[in-house]
C-alpha cells in the first residue's frame, strides 16, 4: 500500500503528470495494436 501512495505522490508533480499521460497513451496504443492485429488475422 505504501508503494501505491508513493506513486500517487509522484504523479501529483508536473513531471509525474507528464509521465503518467505518456504511460497511459503507450498502453492505449499497444492495446489498440494488439486488438487490430487479432482482427486482421481472423479475416
Amino acid at each position: 500500500m505504501g508503494a501505491i501512495l508513493d506513486l500517487v505522490e509522484k504523479m501529483r508533480s508536473p513531471t509525474g503528470i507528464v509521465v503518467t499521460i505518456a504511460i497511459v497513451a503507450i498502453a492505449f496504443f499497444f492495446v489498440r495494436w494488439v486488438f487490430k492485429d487479432e482482427d486482421g488475422s481472423n479475416q
